[in-house]
């Protein structure tokens, strides 16, 4: 749809002109005549410009995109943009993106698009909370030949989409499992001598590998010794529990903890299907949030990505107990349980200590917390007033009370992660890995 042209400081300043003649109006009648026709000639010239100028029948625009976007991660939004005509074209141009969306750049200036060619546009959405969003138009302007006029019209090309938990890190797991990498380089995986039978795939012979497992004809193809590292042909049981109550809204780097966990979780359970375990789900506040038996499979994990991307912070207290009854109902089986929550003091925390060392006499349970950088920070800080001293106590306190609480599940047998969000996911993959090869359950 074009809109009204805008008019650009070229024109604004010969329309200024026309001042003159009307200025000396008072002498003669015949200077206004001359005003009326240099006017006249402006708008003639305006036509002529318009005319001459590329047709916006031909200009095309296209939004490329993922189907499904990822919560909190860098989504690439590419805008393609074609002509047919035989000049360049010089156009500045907006995108539509939903407000939720965190955007490196919204504006797109001087985007120059080639005769009878096409330009891309590329640029990065940080979605903020899980859920459908809506992209609008794209807006486009274009200056006339002489500069005289701006043209903008917009492209219909609004549509919905989906925005899931962050399906990005799990390519990231797909692609590093092809080419025989670990997840992160950062962290190795301990090796279990004996501990599995079944391939799982070559890697970097390093120090205090087994001789044993040097795979001889990929060193010779390769130049270099290579490992053949094997998995445990055990299937297991993993349960995802998610606290969703209040204290699981709090935000920490643009994003919630619930968000934070929920990506963690989607990652765990990608993980453990293609690892052939069961997985199950199950999210609560003060009752039952979402429930997802334990199966295996691809199906599995679609269902578990839907109910992952429906998942809210509920403002109430949570009820622990109430809710690893109504697990230990539906399923008495031994399983490596998974729990994302939040951890405060030793009083806070009490009821939620007592529920998971009830959980634990018949599972395996990994409790996972989000340990906050700020507070960390404002705890080693050297204070400089007695603002900053105060808040200095505070956050102290609050580090040591989790220390105690985390320290206090240790000591009943509990597993324990309490890291950084970037730090998140990769810990608990290395964990539950860690747990499966040891075959604890």
């Amino acid at each position: 749809m074009d809109l009204v042209p805008l008019p650009r400081p070229r024109l604004l300043a010969l329309v200024l002109a026309t001042a003159v003649p009307i200025a000396f109006s008072a002498l003669s009648p015949l200077f206004l005549v001359v005003a009326a026709s240099y006017l006249v000639g402006i708008l003639v010239l305006v036509a002529l410009d318009v005319r001459w100028s590329p047709q916006l029948e031909s200009i095309s625009v296209e939004r490329e995109m993922e189907p499904q976007l990822s919560n909190g991660a860098p989504n690439r939004i590419r805008l393609r943009l074609s002509s047919r005509d035989p000049q360049p074209l010089e156009l500045r141009v907006r995108d539509d993106a939903p407000v939720a969306f965190d955007i490196d750049r919204r504006v797109h200036e001087r985007i120059v698009v080639p005769p009878r060619g096409e330009r891309l546009v590329d640029y990065l959405a940080r979605p903020r909370h899980r859920g459908t969003f809506h992209f609008g138009d794209v807006h486009l302007r274009m200056r006339t030949q002489l500069d005289l006029v701006e043209r903008q019209w917009r492209v219909a090309l609004g549509r919905d989409v989906k925005v899931y938990p962050n399906l990005l890190e799990i390519r990231r797991y797909e692609i590093a499992v092809r080419r025989g990498l670990a997840y992160d380089a950062g962290l190795r995986r301990a090796r279990i001598p004996g501990a599995g039978t079944v391939f799982e795939r070559l890697r970097e012979y390093v120090e205090g590998d087994d001789p044993r497992q040097i795979s001889w004809t990929a060193t010779a193809r390769r130049g270099h010794p290579i490992s053949v590292e094997y998995e445990t042909e055990r299937q297991q049981r993993v349960l995802i529990l998610l606290d969703v109550g209040r204290m699981m809204s709090s935000t920490i780097t643009g994003l919630t903890k619930l968000d934070h966990a929920v990506n963690t979780a989607l990652m765990l359970a990608f993980v453990a299907i293609t690892k052939g375990d069961e997985v199950g789900l199950l999210a609560y506040a003060d009752s039952i949030v979402a429930y997802a038996p334990s199966r295996r499979g691809k199906g599995q994990f679609r269902r578990i990505t839907e109910e992952l991307r429906r998942l809210e912070p509920e403002l109430t207290e949570p009820d622990p107990r109430g809710a690893f009854a109504f697990l230990r109902q539906r399923s008495a089986r031994r399983s490596l349980v998974v729990l994302f929550t939040d951890l405060i003091d030793e009083d806070a925390s009490r009821a939620l200590v007592g529920a998971i060392t009830e959980l634990a006499g018949n599972n395996l349970v990994l409790c996972v917390t989000l340990a906050d950088p700020q507070v960390g920070a404002l705890a080693q800080a050297t204070p400089r007033t007695s603002t900053e001293q105060y808040e200095k106590v505070v956050a102290g306190e609050v580090v040591e009370s989790r220390a105690r609480v985390l320290a206090m599940l240790q000591r009943r047998g509990v597993h324990t992660i309490d890291v950084p969000a970037e730090q998140l996911t990769v810990a608990t993959i290395q964990r539950y890995l860690e747990l499966k090869r040891r075959a604890l359950l």
